[in-house]
């Protein structure tokens, strides 16, 4: 599917742009240049480009990822759960014997994710078997191939991506279907907002196998304390066990972004690297020292 931008790009100018998130008192400013600009069923799409951060995305004007550094958000949303859970040695190289890549083969469910950075990650590792994409809003998908061009591949045969809504298809989901669920949406406003409440989490756990985990973000604490404690609050209710950690994101407003893990299995911990991968982020000491937590944190808490 191919999609027109708004007007040429030629005749648009780099303005200064203000993004003023509903749940802060803080306003971000960026000089950007528009590319495209539409209203889908579900919301306001843009994607404009900026001389730092190349090509930037935003949903109802709020930015959701930049070419520049979108590769924190999605390589901790994916790795750390992926290899934190204890499994047998992955395999990442051919060096490896076959006995050392011996690996139970893991399932897993992206709720969201239209820009398909979080699944650029997933497809990284061989023990991922099966990947269930389900994003709302198409055109987010559509948009972001075209202009960001950071996504993993649709036409692997481990994917199968769903144009619906997230919240139905676990709710519908069969137990013991997924051995991670990673929730990648946006901040809890308009079709991102049921995606952060009790029931949701609770609908997510039933999907999971016996040792499964769900891991998503919680924003920013800095600027979105009671989204944090809310959002903790509702991941408390329904895992016997969750644990934090953090990622430092430049383009969103207040940078230190929390994530939490969801675990079924009180005597599980995600804390330890069980393999190893590098990217450009990510790598296995900075996933140990990424659960080391500022102490305003816990207060907060």
């Amino acid at each position: 599917m191919s999609l027109s931008k708004s007007s040429p790009a030629s005749n648009k100018t780099f303005q200064w742009w203000d993004e003023s998130d509903v749940d802060t008192s803080v306003r971000q400013g960026l000089k950007l240049q528009e590319l495209f600009l539409t209203q889908s069923k579900y919301q306001k799409i843009g994607i404009y480009e900026h001389e730092e951060l190349g090509r930037v995305l935003t949903l109802d004007d709020i930015v959701q990822t930049t070419q520049a550094d979108e590769f924190v958000y999605h390589e901790m949303l994916a790795h750390v759960p992926l290899l934190g859970l204890p499994h047998k040695t992955a395999r990442h190289s051919e060096e490896q014997s076959d006995e050392e890549s011996s690996h139970e083969k893991f399932s897993v469910l992206i709720i969201g994710g239209g820009d398909g950075g979080t699944l650029r990650e997933v497809l990284r590792h061989d023990f991922v078997e099966r990947v269930v994409m389900v994003e709302i809003d198409e055109t987010v998908v559509n948009v972001s191939k075209e202009y960001l061009q950071i996504n993993g591949d649709y036409n692997d045969p481990r994917v199968e991506l769903i144009i619906g809504d997230g919240a139905a298809y676990v709710e519908a989901a069969k137990e013991n279907s997924f051995d991670v669920v990673l929730v990648d949406s946006g901040d809890p406003v308009g079709p991102g907002e049921i995606l952060f409440n009790e029931a949701f989490c609770q609908n997510v756990s039933n999907s999971l196998k016996p040792n499964g985990i769900m891991c998503r973000h919680l924003c920013i604490p800095a600027y979105q304390k009671e989204i944090f404690k809310k959002g903790m609050a509702n991941m408390n209710a329904v895992y016997p066990k969750t644990e934090i950690f953090h990622a430092a994101v430049p383009t969103y407003i207040g940078g230190d972004m929390a994530f939490v893990i969801g675990h079924k299995q009180q005597d599980q911990t995600c804390v330890q690297a069980q393999a190893q991968i590098s990217g450009r982020y990510y790598n296995e000491c900075l996933h140990s020292a990424s659960f080391a937590l500022p102490t305003w944190w816990a207060d907060i808490l």
